[in-house]
C-alpha cells in the first residue's frame, strides 16, 4: 500500500509541475495587446484553457496534499525509533564540578601580593 501511494504521489508531482508550466502567467496577456492585429482581439475574449488548467492544478495541489500526509502518518507507525538515535556524543552538562586534576581558579590565578602603602615604620621616619 506504502509503494502504491509513493507512487501516486511522484506522478501527481510531475503532474503538478507539468500543468503549472503550461499556463500562461498574470501578464501574459498584457503582451498580446501590443501584438500585430489579430492578437490584440483575444486578450478580450474569456479563456476556457486558463480555467481548465486552474482547476485542474487545484485539484492536482489538494491531491499532493492528502498523499503527502497519508505517507507520513503511515511512515510514522511503521517505525518506532527517531532520526536521531545513535547520532553523536551528547554535551557534558554545563553545571558539573571540574575534575580534581584540573588545577583551580586560585592556584591558576594566584592574587598579587600587595605592600602597604602606608605602615608605621613608614610614618614613623
Amino acid at each position: 500500500m506504502i509503494t502504491g501511494l509513493i507512487v501516486l504521489h511522484v506522478i501527481i508531482c510531475i503532474f503538478i509541475t507539468v500543468v503549472v508550466l503550461l499556463q500562461f502567467g498574470k501578464g501574459a496577456e498584457a503582451g498580446a495587446m501590443m501584438g500585430s492585429g489579430g492578437a490584440s482581439q483575444n486578450v478580450f475574449t474569456t479563456s476556457n484553457r486558463g480555467n481548465f488548467f486552474t482547476k485542474l492544478t487545484t485539484v492536482l495541489s489538494i491531491g499532493f496534499v492528502i498523499t503527502s500526509l497519508a505517507l507520513s502518518l503511515l511512515m510514522s507507525k511503521n517505525t518506532n525509533q527517531s532520526v536521531l538515535d545513535g547520532e553523536g556524543p551528547v554535551a557534558p552538562i554545563l553545571n558539573q564540578e571540574a575534575p580534581a586534576e584540573t588545577p583551580s581558579a586560585e592556584v591558576a590565578n594566584p592574587p598579587a601580593e600587595t605592600t602597604p602603602a602606608n605602615t608605621e615604620e613608614n610614618t614613623n621616619n
